[in-house]
């Protein structure tokens, strides 16, 4: 008896089945898959820059307050009883650069308050003692965010050496 030859399709046929291809439920279970990954992707970029930003406004809020207070800190002590010579409120803009280009891009204006109050303390010193307290508000999404610092000044302190 002699066996004939299977053509190339038959052949093919015989080999694949129904195991040839994904089914439908299948691809759209990987579909799901893949989106569901993607959006935590997404969602981690998103959160991830939003951290970055919110940080990057924090410290420069910072930097703004201390070199308000260090700035305080070295006028004489008539400077500072006299009236007006503080200035309250401030403002201090922020243009930060993107890193690739340099280029400025929007940034955000700082809203600053100086106060000056005496010193919450009942040595005898206390009418040599103010305390200078800023406090610095600036946008950011979706809130106002605030950042406090204070400081005291003493009458015969760091302004005297300097000067």
């Amino acid at each position: 008896m002699k066996i004939s030859p299977e053509k190339p399709l038959q052949r093919r046929a015989r080999f694949c089945g129904r195991a040839g291809g994904f089914t439908l439920i299948e691809g759209m279970v990987g579909f799901a898959v893949f989106a569901i990954s993607f959006a935590a992707l997404l969602t981690g970029l998103t959160t991830n820059v939003s951290t970055v930003k919110y940080a990057r406004e924090t410290v420069r809020a910072t930097q703004i307050m201390e070199e308000k207070l260090d700035t305080i800190r070295l006028y004489t002590w008539d400077q500072l009883n006299t009236a007006g010579y503080v200035p309250s409120p401030f403002y201090a803009p922020f243009y930060p650069s993107t890193a690739l280009s340099g280029a400025q891009v929007p940034g955000v204006t700082y809203t600053g308050v100086v106060t000056m109050a005496v010193a919450p303390i009942t040595e005898g010193y206390k009418s040599n003692l103010v305390q200078i307290t800023v406090d610095l508000y600036w946008p950011s999404h979706p809130k106002v965010s605030h950042a406090q610092m204070s400081t005291y000044v003493a009458k015969y302190g760091l302004q005297s050496y300097i000067y």
